[in-house]
């Protein structure tokens, strides 16, 4: 029973985490650490219950989150910047190693011996890696341009394995006091046996998923899942500690790959991840010791400094040498490196381990402390600057205000425009070239591409977009377009206008498939709006100042003189939906009667 309370509650705790995260726009490692840290101080979850069930737990859970990463990767991303990347993950590794050595063998007087050296050698090891569990939050909330996020998520995912791996190979030395020779070949037999095992399982994986016949639909992401485990157990059973390296190449190869179904996978594997990212931060959160941190005192507060603003600078100053990144881009990469959860979980095995051995008994809490102080120091401290030093540098993209619409009829170019001249940015994707060449000839931005197909919104650039409106004449397709860009932009913003009266709408219960919502009065669909929009109906604007204009417009709109279409105040465009109440400020964008000045106007080619 005292197993089950203590999973239970650390699911629990990590899930109201991280919707504490979401709340304030947090790195959900933040509000995990304080959770997890003031549920174990208060005695109230007790992770030593688990006894070898946590390090099973935490050997699962990193497997989940590095296949996912991998999965993320995306090869055309790597051309923006390869040689910054592979810098960060070799020489960069190297340099983050050396000098984190140095700096805690020399500033912590405990490591001043033959042993603690030792043992500073392992702690500059684990320091090496960041990790995506941090990186991909913090950057959804930072929002950094293109380059430099692919900069962070690369050498986040990629840097985990090969951290660990040489993490690893250190403590190995410690143990046994191996010959150098001896620890570059472990080395390298580790990265081959992790590539041969991370892809051969791909490439199974592959054609499982690729027979069409050979497993039910409902069941393919429970074999992914399964696979993933079964490759990460056979490489660790291989040779120790080496699974972490082949999940994550199964993942990275499965998405070169693309086998069928492959979104759906990402979704299922994202959800796993953010699961067990709050149940094992919760975990080995609540079994730090704050005290041990805490007495670290200035020497280790020294230590996170020259991390922070030392090492790091140094290590992206040398690999983006001669690259095409600017100063901005490199000191907000130099600022920006949180270690994450395979840092947390490895230093906490390896406590273990070293509290077991004579030689490192006395000095074996530092690692995990010492690397715990530098996970907390980089996540609060950059988690915290990261946006604002972002803005500072002009690295960061501004908040989307624009809508991708999806067509580019009539209708939808008539509402592009309307939306451009309130200071919206807008661009429409068609399939057909040639309404695409009169959105053009109305200097409407425009794309000719098939906006169902993945391809299209793997390639689109999304930064200055956050709503998509589905407004082409076939249902099926609206649907469609939003249930496959709701995983861009989220599915409380993706829109769709009814082809007919009394068209399907989904209800409530059913809005969390993504088929987006129907926006506009009930009777203004796209068949009416094409009939009528441009010759006796037009779009029209007008500022809500005052309570008085504000009753004027809401008594036009129950008599049905106007249709409401959306709000636009301070740049961002609300959507008109069925019911939604109009308050004052901001501008209305409506539909009314054409004059007759207006009518005799030729208004868009058809």
């Amino acid at each position: 029973m005292e197993l089950l309370a203590v999973a239970s509650l650390a699911i629990f705790a990590g899930i109201i985490s991280q919707i504490l995260a979401y709340k304030l726009r947090l790195p959900a490692i933040v509000p995990l650490l304080i959770v997890g840290s003031v549920l174990g101080q208060l005695g109230i979850l007790k992770p030593e219950q688990l006894g070898e069930g946590l390090h099973t737990i935490v050997q699962i859970g990193v497997a989940i989150i590095l296949f996912e990463g991998g999965l993320s990767l995306k090869v055309k991303h790597f051309k923006e910047a390869p040689r910054v990347i592979r810098n960060l993950i070799t020489i960069g590794v190297f340099i983050t190693w050396v000098l984190g050595t140095a700096a805690a063998y020399y500033f912590i007087p405990e490591l001043h011996n033959s042993s603690g050296f030792k043992i500073a050698l392992l702690f500059g090891a684990l320091i090496t890696v960041s990790g995506p569990t941090v990186i991909i939050p913090l950057l959804k909330v930072v929002k950094a341009k293109r380059k430099v996020s692919t900069v962070l998520k690369w050498e986040g995912i990629l840097i985990d394995p090969i951290g660990a791996l040489l993490a690893v190979v250190v403590l190995t030395f410690l143990i046994t006091s191996a010959s150098g020779d001896l620890l570059v070949k472990n080395f390298l037999s580790s990265l081959s046996i992790g590539l041969v095992f991370g892809g051969t399982g791909a490439f199974l994986l592959h054609q499982i998923l690729k027979a069409r016949d050979l497993i039910p639909e409902e069941l393919r992401n429970l074999v992914v899942l399964s696979m993933v485990l079964v490759i990460f157990a056979i490489s660790n059973w291989e040779q120790s500690e080496t699974g972490i390296l082949a999940v994550t190449v199964a993942g990275f190869l499965l998405g070169i790959l693309n086998p069928r179904g492959l979104k759906e996978i990402e979704a299922f594997k994202g959800q796993l991840t953010t699961l067990m990212v709050s149940i094992l931060f919760i975990l080995l959160a609540a079994r730090l010791d704050l005290l041990a941190i805490w007495q670290l005192g200035v020497p280790g507060l020294i230590v996170l400094l020259i991390v922070l603003f030392v090492i790091r600078p140094i290590n992206v100053f040398l690999s983006s040498y001669k690259s095409k990144l600017t100063l901005r881009e490199k000191l907000f990469l130099s600022w920006v490196a949180p270690r994450g959860i395979v840092a947390a979980a490895v230093a906490s095995l390896f406590a273990e381990t070293l509290k077991d051995s004579p030689n490192f008994a006395q000095q074996a809490e530092f690692i995990e402390s010492l690397t715990f102080l530098i996970i907390a120091g980089t996540v609060f401290f950059q988690g915290a600057t990261a946006r604002f030093v972002g803005k500072l540098l002009k690295v960061v993209e501004p908040d989307p205000n624009g809508i991708v619409i999806i067509g580019a009829n009539l209708a939808a170019r008539h509402l592009a425009k309307a939306l451009i001249a309130g200071g919206i940015d807008v661009v429409v994707i068609d399939s057909n070239s040639h309404l695409i060449s009169l959105a053009k000839k109305d200097n409407i931005p425009a794309e000719p591409a098939n906006a169902i197909s993945p391809d299209t919104i793997e390639e689109f650039e999304t930064a200055s977009y956050g709503k998509l409106l589905a407004f082409t004449p076939n249902e099926k397709v609206n649907v469609l377009a939003c249930q496959l860009w709701a995983h861009e932009f989220g599915r409380n913003n993706v829109f769709r206008v009814d082809v007919h009266e009394g068209e399907y709408a989904p209800s409530e219960e059913f809005s969390l498939s993504g088929e987006g919502r129907t926006v506009f009065p009930a009777n203004i669909t796209h068949e009416w709006l094409q009939n009528h929009l441009g010759s006796s109906w037009v779009i029209s604007q007008q500022e809500i100042n005052s309570a008085t204009e504000l009753q004027k417009l809401q008594q036009s709109i129950k008599e049905e003189e106007i249709y409401p279409l959306g709000v636009i105040k301070n740049r961002k465009l609300t959507l008109y939906e069925p019911k939604m109440e109009i308050t004052e400020g901001g501008t209305l964008l409506y539909l009314n009667k054409a004059s007759s000045k207006e009518k005799v106007k030729k208004g868009l080619q058809k």
